[in-house]
């Protein structure tokens, strides 16, 4: 029988040991020694990756010193091991911020809030209705705080008058109310006159003027202004039709305060029951807007009794007028 020599060089004593591709020491026939060691060594690297346990959050805590690969080490290793490189995944963008909202404010500024925003609902529903044809006129009566916010007019010396009318405005000031008239003209639209303070409003309306007694100051003007009466959101107590001619209202609102004359003029004398061109009757706390809205119903032949709160009602208007009336005829 014959013997069967194998071919392959391993069988051989000369290779008995090695490994493939390898070669004895100080061999160039195979793979040199720096790349057979760093073989070696990623080899080792990751079988010590495979066969490690998975470490969580509270491992990685207890061992801050445990050195870590990077991240090109890792890639390398699991490419020796035949493992497919890891996806990373994306990193998201950090979330922007909300703005803070702003701090309320104190309760104070709340409270003064409330407050504003109810006095200009109020404002706004106190309204009078505008339906009626033209000719109509009405007498209106609403509450007022103008005897209230007035008072500083009047000092509060214990002397005769200012003793007597401060008693007075103690009286009557809570339940004062203010009186206007209104009216619709023959075009269909309202119109409405009242005595109020000298600005209180445009000056192209206002069609007269006052002063406060003993004093030389002008306080009031009579006006005559468009729209119906407002009665700046506070109550109505009254609104009533009045028959008579309102063309007549009018022109007797536009004399009682007028002013175009001077003292000693011809035509200013008199005995002050009626204006004479020297401006209205001077201002006092029982001779106000109702006291002229009396007056003008007057002129008209309208009596009435006073409506509820109508303080200066019953009064008397008294002009000013020139002292030398006898002079002239009057």
């Amino acid at each position: 029988m014959r013997a069967v020599v194998s071919k392959d060089p391993r069988a051989s004593s000369r290779y008995r040991g090695r490994l493939p591709g390898t070669c004895a020491a100080g061999g160039n026939d195979g793979m040199p020694r720096a790349q057979l060691a760093r073989l070696i060594l990623l080899l080792g690297g990751a079988c010590v990756l495979l066969n490690a346990p998975v470490r969580g959050a509270a491992d990685r805590e207890a061992l801050p010193d445990e050195p870590q690969l990077n991240a090109t080490a890792t890639r390398e290793i699991a490419f020796a091991a035949g493992q497919p490189e890891p996806v990373r995944a994306p990193v998201a963008a950090p979330q922007a911020t909300p703005p803070s909202e702003p701090a309320p404010p104190p309760a104070a500024q709340q409270m003064a809030n409330a407050a504003l925003q109810a006095a200009k609902r109020e404002h706004t529903v106190a309204t009078l209705p505008t339906a009626g044809k033209p000719g109509d006129v009405r007498l209106v009566c609403m509450r007022t705080e103008v005897v209230t916010r007035g008072r500083w007019i009047v000092p509060p010396l214990p002397v005769y008058p200012f003793s007597m009318w401060n008693r007075w405005l103690d009286e009557n000031a809570p339940k004062a109310t203010h009186c206007a008239i209104d009216w619709m003209d023959e075009h269909g639209r309202w119109w409405h006159t009242e005595i109020r303070g000298f600005e209180h409003h445009d000056a192209r309306y206002r069609v007269g003027q006052g002063e406060f007694t003993g004093s030389g100051v002008t306080v009031y003007g009579v006006f005559v202004l468009p729209g119906r009466s407002d009665p700046e959101g506070l109550e109505v107590v009254l609104d009533e039709p009045v028959s008579c001619d309102y063309r007549v209202i009018e022109a007797e609102a536009r004399k009682y305060g007028r002013l175009d004359k001077r003292r000693g003029e011809p035509g200013t004398g008199g005995r002050g029951k009626e204006n004479v061109g020297l401006g209205g009757p001077s201002f006092k706390p029982s001779q106000n807007s109702n006291t002229f809205v009396r007056y003008l119903l007057e002129r008209v032949n309208v009596k009435r009794e006073a409506p509820p709160g109508a303080i200066g009602w019953n009064t008397v208007p008294h002009f000013p007028y020139s002292s030398d009336a006898d002079a002239y005829g009057r």
